[in-house]
């Protein structure tokens, strides 16, 4: 009998040892993977910092749009996370899911499928179609109000099978996902915009704040003709310029119907003979220093990005 009584108290107390070897290992394992909180934010409040302060930022290309920007402190902001579309309007685009990478700040210029999958990334703040400013640590973001490329719709028979499906897409009364809000970030003492699919034309009003920007990324070939891109930089005066936008080997499908940058850049380099830079990896490091004196310099990541 006193066999019986022992045995299952034996087995209580292994059963209580063993769980808790394992909740001590497992406290381990947490312990030693910081977690992804607020808490690197919350420093940056109390430690505050300058966006003009010249120092080394890093730029990684995360294809089509995307863009990892890393202040000189280590604060990091996504530029248009891209997915494929989801209703079935559209065939896919790419070729995988963007990647959860950890970033501080996650931006979207514009509501479409290719620029806007803002959930996709671990993001500790999301910043979609910013207008006005935006200022934490050595970052500080300026969201100016715009209108995406479009062009416009033919009139449609009132009474055509067609009719109830058109929206317009050209200001003033387009849909809203025809709205986009060129984003610059300014960070190390450099000036950086990303344009979006904004279209080439903008209001007066904008021109102060695109004036000498030091880094320009446009969307060539797909959004911007090449009229186009050569009208915005020769006006706004970039010290460099990146394209984006563009059909990627290994991401991009046929059925996007996006191209390649490579003419355009071969163009620029033996045609224009301007310094281009053929970047042989996804990141980039730039300083006011390396800039000092550049004029329209082309930095192209061509089918490097990366996929981590």
């Amino acid at each position: 009998m006193r066999l019986k009584t022992l045995a299952p108290i034996v087995l209580f107390v292994l059963l209580i040892l063993t769980c808790d070897a394992r909740a001590q290992q497992s406290g381990k394992a947490v312990a030693s993977s910081p977690a992804w909180n607020d808490n690197s934010l919350i420093t940056v409040q109390q430690t505050r910092g300058d966006p003009t302060r010249p120092g080394d930022v890093k730029i990684e290309f995360y294809g089509h749009d995307a863009f990892k920007i890393t202040s000189p402190t280590g604060l990091t902001v996504l530029t248009d996370p891209w997915r494929n579309d989801s209703t079935g309007l559209y065939p896919k685009w790419f070729q995988n899911e963007f990647p959860a990478i950890r970033v501080d700040i996650v931006l979207s210029t514009h509501a479409h499928f290719d620029h806007d999958a803002v959930e996709r990334p671990n993001g500790l703040m999301v910043l979609e179609r910013l207008v006005g400013q935006f200022k934490l640590g050595d970052i500080e973001i300026t969201g100016l109000a715009d209108k995406h490329k479009c062009e416009p719709a033919p009139p449609e028979d009132s009474g055509s099978a067609s009719a109830p499906l058109h929206v317009e897409t050209c200001p003033p009364n387009n849909v809203i996902a025809f709205d986009n809000a060129i984003q610059i970030i300014e960070t190390g003492g450099l000036r950086i915009a990303i344009w979006g699919d904004d279209r080439p034309a903008l209001g007066p009003s904008l021109d102060h704040y695109l004036k000498n920007v030091d880094v320009l990324i446009l969307p060539i070939e797909s959004v911007l003709t090449r009229v186009e891109v050569y009208a915005i930089v020769g006006k706004y005066d970039p010290k460099t310029v990146i394209p984006a936008h563009y059909f990627l080997t290994g991401l991009t499908t046929d059925a996007s119907g996006l191209e390649s940058a490579d003419d355009w850049v071969n163009d620029q380099e033996k045609v224009h003979h301007a310094d281009v830079r053929r970047l042989d990896s996804a990141d980039l490091t730039l300083n006011a220093a390396d800039l000092k004196g550049s004029h329209h310099r082309v930095y192209y990541f061509g089918n490097h990005f990366e996929k981590k």
